[in-house]
């Protein structure tokens, strides 16, 4: 598997930056003898001010007497597009290139606006027409052929491929499209044969070396896949490729070659930013052999080289928060919700550190914060809910998380599962019991993998001897899914001693007190399955242990005291 390499695409046409609204007009360049040019410029000078529907009422104005005006109607079509209205952007930038079926910057941009609203097929009759209308651009040939391509007419493009050759002759540009367009069609040996051709002429482009690499190592050839990317670094001096040979140093078990490779990428100014980003969010979801202290010299690479970009410090911050820097990592959340405060996940990851760091009262403050630049943001009401949870503030908790099911239906399986299952934790704290279990269920149904929610119903389940069948299923599934929490460990003890699987349960009990540092309850547990077992000493020490470590536990002290004086256990 291909972890780093980086993505081919060769956009030819020039794309349009949808830049901020106040600048969207700033790109328009009107003819002095325009009859509307003041007019338009007092369009541009409200959009500077943020008046954008003071802006859109005077194109309507100059739009109204000059309905020809196709400048007019793009700048209008600028607007709508980067509020991602699609459904006004795109009529009014199919009049403007009506208008001018010649101008490449109105046909681009209605090239783009199709894409963005997942339209491909209404963007291939644009480029068509531009071709009539500029039939020896052959970039314009290259445009088509990816778009045809992405719409899934692989065979239409390969043909599209053939005419453009026919009339212009092979290019290194066109053979790599060729050759990913036979990569995704699953030719991979027609791909290597378009471009080996270009390999021995040493081009210049990257996407030849890249392409070559990936194909090298679909074959398990690993030493030839570096020799080319090594090659290509030397005729193109593109560090994007050192992405594509860290995945070639992986592939061959050299991990501190693969890691040399992803530092000079990352601290190349020409890699983008966004490549990077790609990379980090690989790394950060476990899918490498890198220690934590590499990972923080990356995290800390993309600090250093991209500081005004929020995902930066989030990355970093995440790294400390896994090596248990909590200050630090907070520090870090704080920086990145300064520079954006509509970054949800900075606010979530701020709110989470707070949490583990025994700050409830921040955490809330800050939850209403992120609400403010984020309304009815489903996870930051889920997490402002869970702060109010552990202050025990039960009423504000359930408005909170009853606020985050409402506004989530838009939003994933695994986040609504969180939210049911959060509301199964504080249904319970209600002694709200059906509604609890109804809550777990559906966390269950909504993420088959969510082992918290299995942990805690099946735990429920069995403190009050239901369903106990159930109850061990569910227990058993969290801890395939988790095996290393001592917490799933001892809920699964637990559900065996309920169901008078004594020699079970202490296996599973001994587990659970060797993989963690025991709690009061942990303990009280050990002391309950030992007494089954016979074992009376070791279980009163236990249960001394669990006494000694009752302050803020919530289990029965007084109970407690009983086994230990009685020298057994009390149901």
């Amino acid at each position: 598997m291909n972890i780093y390499r980086s993505v081919v695409c060769l956009g030819i046409f020039a794309a349009v930056c949808l830049a901020g609204p106040q600048n969207a007009y700033a790109q328009q360049h009107v003819a002095e003898d325009k009859p509307y040019k003041q007019e338009l410029a007092a369009v541009e000078s409200k959009l500077r001010t943020g008046n954008i529907a003071g802006a859109i009422e005077s194109l309507d104005q100059v739009i109204a007497k000059y309905p020809e005006a196709a400048e007019v109607h793009y700048a209008k079509a600028l607007l709508f597009g980067q509020a991602r209205n699609f459904e006004v952007a795109i009529p009014l930038a199919e009049k403007a290139f009506e208008l001018e079926p010649k101008n490449l910057l109105f046909a681009n941009y209605l090239v783009e606006l199709h894409k963005g609203n997942g339209d491909l097929q209404g963007a291939l009759p644009v480029v068509d027409k531009v071709i009539e209308a500029y039939p020896d651009n052959s970039s314009l040939y290259r445009e088509k052929i990816m778009l045809l391509h992405a719409n899934r007419q692989s065979e239409a493009a390969l043909q599209t491929y053939d005419t453009t050759v026919s009339r212009f002759g092979k290019t290194d540009t066109l053979d790599v499209i060729k050759a990913e367009i036979l990569v995704d069609l699953d030719r991979k040996e027609e791909a290597e044969t378009t471009l080996m051709p270009w390999f021995r002429e040493n081009s210049g482009i990257r996407q030849v070396y890249s392409t070559l690499g990936y194909l090298y190592l679909d074959k398990k050839n690993v030493k030839q896949a570096i020799q080319v990317l090594d090659r290509g670094l030397k005729n193109t001096n593109d560090n994007l490729l050192y992405l594509d040979l860290a995945d070639a140093y992986t592939a061959d078990k050299k991990d501190k070659l693969a890691f040399d490779a992803l530092k000079k990428a990352f601290d190349a100014t020409d890699v983008n930013y966004a490549d990077k980003q790609r990379v980090m969010f690989t790394l950060l979801s476990g899918r490498s052999t890198f220690t934590l202290d590499q990972i923080q010299d990356l995290a800390n690479t993309l600090v250093l080289k991209h500081p005004r970009i929020a995902d930066s410090h989030v990355a970093k911050g995440d790294v400390l928060w896994r090596r248990g820097n909590l200050q630090e990592a907070r520090s870090l959340f704080l920086t990145a919700i300064g520079i954006n405060r509509n970054h949800v996940d900075a606010w979530r990851m701020l709110m989470n550190v707070e949490l583990a760091l025994n700050d409830a009262d921040q955490a809330i403050s800050h939850g209403f914060e992120a609400l403010e630049a984020n309304p009815n943001n489903p996870i930051l009401l889920y997490f402002t809910g869970l702060a109010y949870m552990v202050k025990d503030d039960t009423d504000n908790a359930r408005k909170m998380m009853e606020t985050a099911l409402d506004n989530s239906g838009h939003e994933n399986n695994y986040l609504q599962s969180l939210i049911y299952a959060g509301l199964g934790d504080l249904y319970h704290k209600l002694k709200m019991v059906e509604v609890s279990d109804v809550a777990y269920e559906e966390a269950i149904k909504l993420d088959s993998t969510n082992a918290t929610a299995m942990n805690n119903y099946a735990y429920y389940l069995s403190e009050r001897n239901e369903k106990l069948e159930l109850a061990e299923e569910l227990s058993r599934k969290s801890n395939e899914l988790d095996p290393a929490s001592s917490t799933f460990q001892d809920t699964y003890a637990w559900v065996l001693f309920k169901q008078e699987k004594y020699k079970e349960a202490l296996q599973w009990m001994e587990k659970a007190i060797k993989g963690a540092n025991p709690s009061a309850v942990l303990y009280e547990h050990y002391g309950d399955i030992l007494s089954k077992v016979g074992n009376r000493k070791e279980a009163v020490r236990q249960w001394e242990k669990a006494l000694a470590a009752s302050e803020g536990s919530g289990i029965d002290v007084e109970k407690l005291k009983t086994k230990i004086t009685t020298r057994g256990y009390v149901e």
